[in-house]
This record gives structure tokens, sequence and C-alpha cells, in this order.
């Protein structure tokens, strides 16, 4: 069941051409029909249904593949011809309905293969075709050309053979013919053809008399005769006749096949029906997947809430990146006041809003946010745009007023209505009191409304009543352009003046203007424009803080990415240690062994022996050092001196510092002297030191290697967490004075590091290179 949503509002916010789109990734031309021919549906629970099974469908294209669907023609026309009795398809539709069948039963396969409950499977595969025999006994018939083989039937066979056995000893009569006319000179060139299934010889014109036979045609410049020699009559005559058995023949076997059609059509129709249907689901899912879609709940007792929602239109033409979201809530104030600029984006709302709705009550998929919830409106009506009427002698305001009131008489609680410039193309004051009169009387049949307007009053208007609500869209009082983000619960400014400065008007005129416009009126401007130039301020600081809260947390993400890989490569280095020194223990053992037997057999002093066991005792006390032992945790306060492990790693080390008013602490790991919070401690019983023979970690940490770091050409949070580290590993080793290559570029790497360098306490001075040294693209650090 379709809801009662017009063609005409369905056009005008652009609902066929998201149908293109979707239709765009159709396999079958029946996928593509039904895509086309959607329409929102009557009920929501249809609606939802579709949109699951689009979701099922984009989980399989994530988790496995797509369904095996191949092109299909339009086919149901061609089985039900096949119903008709004694019908006779061809060729090449029963080729299609073998494909047909073959496509049915691979896609049965791959929805019995998934490994979870499919609402799709439970939905479209029972109706799907699997009969192998039936392919295989129309399969049987055709080459892979499509032609019909000559095992086909015993008869087509026996006159194929006689066909060609007839042919081979008309090309032997033909070239015997051939050869004695160009001898004499009679033939135009040495070669046959055929006129009308009849093999024939070109003749020279004036020789026609000297060859024997029936006159078929003559060339246009009449310089050539095409004549069937009189020997071959007879074998064309039986050839053609064969020719006419062979046809009669197929037409018997293609009857045939027809009927064995007839006979399964019923199922075929089924299975070609599922198949176009599921193909729809499919191209839903591709097209969701592309646009990042999800399906919206709808839930009439809580609020709308449209999240994050880009319009699909713009989406593809614009890309993601470049096309601006909307976020709407709508819960106690039904109508909803839009007012800004000109080309400020308020028509664009009102569109993505309507569009959105429609999408999803057609059980489509929407770029917007998962968690969105919409109400399930069956009624959609609009005035949007001008529909002056010539043939009807309607003005542009007449055209709109016929409009609203037919809006009026058809609106209820189920009704969203999108409403753009409200008002306008009348005189301004009775203009904004008609749409206020209209505001309220939607508002009192409990309709949603979004309205766009110019009119300073219905500012006011939604300011006072209690269903009423504003919103604007955002401008840029700097730059003096719209910013095309939609704003709720505040007015906006029409920003006349202000464009009107911008591209150059003459300012006395400007302020001229001004003078005409009432004192209250222009106060309430004025005080929307402080507003707006305060809101968009702090929105942009806003904007500014999540970027710099998202950087951050990939930079905590990397630091953290980088601990775990530091700690990954000390195990390993720990583990291939442990390997090497028991490969050795094991060697040396060996070696000993064979050194004592030695000794034995040559009746060496026995206190060489003792002496050997000694260093063999020695050496193997080595195994009793333990690998990545879990540390002990003590209870109790944390103080200098003590021994501590930091949570959930193996780093530990002793304290030398606490600043307990910042819940901070300063531990030495090895020669590495690290600042940590004290939340992010625990005391703990100092490990057993690892013998330095077989693995010394501070010595591998506190290794600098060179005082000079060369960031260039990486990305700021990864040059931050190499600075940082040198910095540290510096400061630990006592080094007075090292340099940081940054490089000039743009400025935003060193930028970078001049300002870590500020914060760092333990950096006594910074300043760059001198010019012949790098300049500006090396800064020199002095630690303190």
């Amino acid at each position: 069941m379709n809801s009662f949503i017009s063609n005409s509002v369905l056009e005008q916010l652009e609902f066929d051409k998201v149908l293109n789109y979707i239709a765009h990734y159709c396999m079958t031309e029946g996928g593509k029909e039904l895509v086309l021919a959607s329409k929102p549906f009557g009920s929501e629970k249809d609606a939802m249904e579709k949109g699951s099974l689009i979701t099922e469908a984009k989980e399989i294209l994530i988790e496995r593949d797509i369904p095996p669907i191949s092109y299909l023609p339009e086919l149901s026309e061609i089985i039900y011809k096949s119903r008709i009795e004694n019908s006779l398809l061809s060729q090449e539709e029963i080729r299609e309905v073998l494909n047909l069948a073959k496509v049915s039963r691979r896609t049965f396969s791959f929805f019995k293969s998934l490994e979870w409950e499919s609402k799709i499977r439970a939905k479209f595969s029972p109706d799907l075709f699997v009969d192998k025999n039936f392919e295989n006994h129309l399969s049987g018939v055709f080459t892979p050309s499509g032609e019909i083989k000559d095992s086909a039937s015993k008869e087509l066979r026996t006159i194929r053979r006689e066909i060609k056995d007839k042919q081979d000893v008309l090309r032997s009569v033909v070239a015997r013919l051939l050869k004695k006319l160009s001898e004499s000179m009679l033939v135009q060139e040495e070669y046959t053809t055929q006129r009308d299934g009849r093999i024939v010889l070109p003749v020279k014109a004036e020789h026609k008399r000297h060859v024997r036979g029936f006159v078929h045609s003559e060339s246009a410049t009449g310089q050539t005769v095409y004549i069937e020699p009189e020997e071959t009559l007879e074998l064309n005559n039986d050839i053609l006749s064969l020719k006419f058995a062979e046809k009669r023949e197929i037409e018997r076997i293609l009857k045939r096949l027809t009927a064995k059609i007839r006979e399964v059509s019923t199922d075929l129709l089924k299975a070609y029906n599922a198949l176009i249907s599921i193909d729809e689901i499919f191209a839903n899912a591709k097209y969701s997947t592309e646009i990042v879609g999800s399906m919206p709940s709808f839930n009439g007792n809580e609020a709308i809430r449209l999240m994050n929602a880009r319009h699909p239109v713009l989406l593809k033409k614009l890309g993601r990146d470049k096309t601006i979201p909307m976020s709407i809530e709508i819960k106690d104030q039904r109508v909803i006041i839009i007012t800004g600029p000109n080309a400020g984006g308020k028509t664009v709302v009102l569109k993505n809003f309507g569009l959105q709705n429609i999408l999803a009550s057609a059980g489509i998929h929407i770029c917007a946010d998962p968690d969105s919830n919409l109400h399930f409106f069956n009624k959609v009506l609009i005035d949007i745009g001008d529909k002056q009427s010539i043939e009807d002698d309607l003005s542009t305001f007449s055209s709109h007023l016929s409009n609203i009131k037919t809006i009026i008489d058809e609106a209820d609680e189920n009704t969203l209505v999108l409403l753009d410039e409200l008002g306008t193309g009348t005189d301004p004051s009775e203009g904004a009191a008609l749409a206020s009169a209209v505001l309220k009387k939607l508002s009192e049949k409990k309709s949603v409304v979004l309205a766009s307007t110019h009119h300073g009053n219905l500012k006011v208007l939604a300011n006072e009543v209690e269903d009423f609500q504003n919103a604007s869209m955002e401008f840029d009082t700097v730059e003096l352009k719209p910013t095309y983000r939609f704003r709720q619960g505040l007015p906006g400014s029409s920003y006349a003046f202000e464009v009107a400065e911008r591209i150059g008007l003459d300012k006395n005129l400007i302020e001229s203007a001004k003078q005409f416009i009432d004192s209250d009126k222009r106060k309430i401007e004025e005080f929307l424009v402080d507003i707006e130039r305060k809101s968009y301020a702090v929105n942009k600081r806003q904007r500014e803080l999540e970027i710099e809260n998202s950087r951050l947390k990939g930079l905590s993400q990397l630091y953290e990415k980088k601990i775990k890989e530091l700690e990954k490569q000390k195990k390993e280095i720990l583990k291939d240690t442990k390997v090497k020194a028991e490969n050795y223990l094991k060697g040396i053992n060996r070696e000993f062994e064979q050194t004592i037997k030695k000794i034995r057999e040559s009746n060496a002093d026995k206190t060489v022996i003792k002496e050997e066991k000694k260093k063999l005792e020695k050496i193997k006390k080595l195994e009793e050092i333990k690998y990545d032992e879990e540390p002990e945790l003590i209870p109790g306060d944390i103080a200098v001196g003590d021994y501590v492990i930091i949570k959930n790693s193996s780093t530990g080390g002793e304290v030398v510092e606490i600043d307990k008013e910042k819940g901070k602490a300063f531990i030495l790991s090895g020669s590495l002297k690290i600042q940590v919070k004290l939340k992010d401690i625990s005391k703990s019983k100092k490990p057993k030191e690892i013998k330095k023979s077989l693995y010394d970690s501070n010595k591998l940490i506190s290794n600098l290697g060179s005082t000079r770091l060369d960031i260039r050409g990486k990305k700021p949070e990864e040059a931050e967490f190499e600075v940082i580290k040198f910095l540290d590993e510096a400061y630990a080793s006592n080094i007075e004075r090292v340099e940081i290559l940054h490089g000039k570029g743009t400025g935003v790497l060193k930028q970078m590091v001049h300002e870590i360098l500020r914060k760092d306490d333990q950096v006594k001075d910074f300043y760059f290179a001198k010019i012949e040294m790098g300049g500006e693209g090396i800064t020199i650090v002095e630690l303190k």
C-alpha cells in the first residue's frame, strides 16, 4: 500500500533523482523497473521491513559478496508467451530462459551457504527455481555460441550430413567449371557468390551466351552477369530443399523446448520476480554503502531527530566533505520558522528534510546518523518555488494562495508541510499577517510545519507562540557570506545592508535606506546581527575545539600504539636473547662434557676436572634469570625512593620526585627520567636485575646515538611524539645541547616544536641556528 504523497511533490523534492542513482546499481532490467517504480509506503511496518532487508544486504556485501545475479533482460513477457498453446520461442528467447534457470540455481546456493538466519533467504529462496535436469535439457541443445547442435535430434543430424555432402559435390563441380571458364577468359574474376541461397558465377556480360544456365542478376554497371550453371541447378535445388527441411526440424525442436518451458512457467515466473526483487534490494544496499546510509527508526512517541543529514543530490554532486549536513529536532514545537539571508540555504533545508522523510517512508536508507528518529507522515504537502500560471490567469501570489488553500484543507496530524518564502509576493505587512494566520491554522491541525520567510513579524510570532520555534541559517559575519549551516532555536537576519555594502553599493545610499526602516525594526535587526556575530564566533570556536580534540585523541592513540610497539619489541628482544643464551649454554655444556670425557680417557689430574666443573656451574646460573617476570605489587602510599610499575605496562623505575599538588611523579627507569600521573603507577618490589652480560635494557634505552633529530616530512602528531622522546632521552643522558631539524616549509612543524620547547621544564633556552648553518630550518636547544 502506498501513501498519499503526490507525484508532483515527489518530483519537486527530487525523489526520482535518488531512484535513478539506485537503479544504476541494478544488474537486471526488472530490478531497475522496480527501483524506478518505488513509492513511499502507506505504513511504517512496510517501510521498516524493506529497510531491514537492505541493512541485511549491506551486511552480506561486507561479510560475503554480491549474489551471483548476472544481467537479465525483461523476461516476464517471454514466459507468458511460452504459456500459449503451440507457441514458439526463438533460440535467443530460450537461451535467456536457460540463463534465468542457471542464475536462479546459483543464487539459491549462495543464500543457502549463509551461516546465519537470513530474512532475504526466508523471503525469496522458496520462490527460486532449481532444476538441473531442466537446465541440462535446454543446454544440451545449444552450442556455446547459441546455435542448435547437430545432436539436438537424429533427423537434424541426418539432414545436416546430407547438406554437407551435397555442398562438397557442388563445390567440386563449381571449381571445375570456374577453372574452365577462367581459362577461356569468360568470367570476370575467379570466385563464386550466392544469390537467393544458390551458388552463381560472375560472367562477363559480353560472354553470357557462352555459359548455359539461369541468370539471377547483374552488377550495377551491367558489365557482370551472375549465372547459375545448368550443371549445378539440380544440386542447388537439392541443397535448398534440405535447408527447408533443416528449418522445419529446428522449429520442431524449439517447439519441444517451448513446451518444456511451458510446463514450469509458473515456477520460472516466481523465480524471475524473486531475482529482480533481490537485485532491487542489493542495489539499495550498494547505494547505502556509497552514501554511508542507514535506516532511521519510526517512533511517533519520541521527538523527531534527523541528525547530520546530507542532501543526497548535493552529496552526489559535491561529495561528502563539501556537503554541509543539517541536524534538526522537533518535539513540542511543531512549527519551525526559518529565517536568514538570501541564497543562505533555507530552501535546501526544507527540501532536505522533506526528501529524507520520503526516502525513509519508501524503505530507502538515508544519509544521516543511524540514531535518527522520524515520524511516519501519510501526507507531505509543499509550496516551494514559483508556480505562476499564465494558462489559469494566476499571478505568483495567487498561485501560492491557491496552493496553500489546498494544503490547509488536506493537512492533519500525520502531515508534513513545507512552505518556502511564506507571505511573499504582496504587501509585506499583509503578507506577514496572512502567513501568521496560515501557520496558526496548521498548528491547530497538529501538522509538522517547516516554513522559510523574510518577515520579521514571524520571528516575533515564533518567540511568543508555544508551539512555534525560530531557526535560521548561519552567516559568516566576518566574510559577510552564508555558511549554509542550519541553526535551531535562533532567528536570523536577512543581512541586506551588510551584503549590499560588501558588493560595493554606495555607503551613503545604504545609510539613507536605513532611515526608511522603522526604528524598532532596525533595533531588532541590529540585535539579531549582534547575536549572529556572537553565535558565529562561539560556533567557530566550538568547531576549532572539536578539531583540536580530534587531533589530541589521534595523538593519544598514536602514543598508545608506539608504547605497545616498544613493549612488544622489548619482549621479543628478551625472548630472543633467552633463546640464544640457552642455545649457548647447551653448546658450552656439550663441549665441556666432551672435554671431561677426553680428560678422563687420558687419566688427567682430578683438580683440573674439578676446576672445569666449577666453570660449568657458574655458566649454568645464567639459566636462573627470569624474563618478563610479573611485578609483585605492594600496598601503601608512594614515596621518593620507592620502586613503582606503570599500570598496563612492564615499565618500572625508582621514584625520584613527587608533586602531590599536580598529582604527578618523576621516575627513573634506567637512565630515562619519565613524568607520570600518580594514579597511573603502583608500588612494587624491585625485580631481580637482569645480567648485563645477557641484556642491558638501560643501555639500549639511553643510547641516544645522535644530538640531532630530523623530523622533516613527518606528520605533526608523529613528529610531536619523536621530539618529546628525543628531549627526554637527551636530558637523561646529560646532554646539554641538541639540534632539531624541522625545515622551513609551511611552518607547522617549526611552530609545533617551539610550542613543546616553551612548555618543557628541562629546556634552558632555544633559538634558530645561524644562517650558514641552516637558519630558521633548525632550532638549537640548550638543556638544563
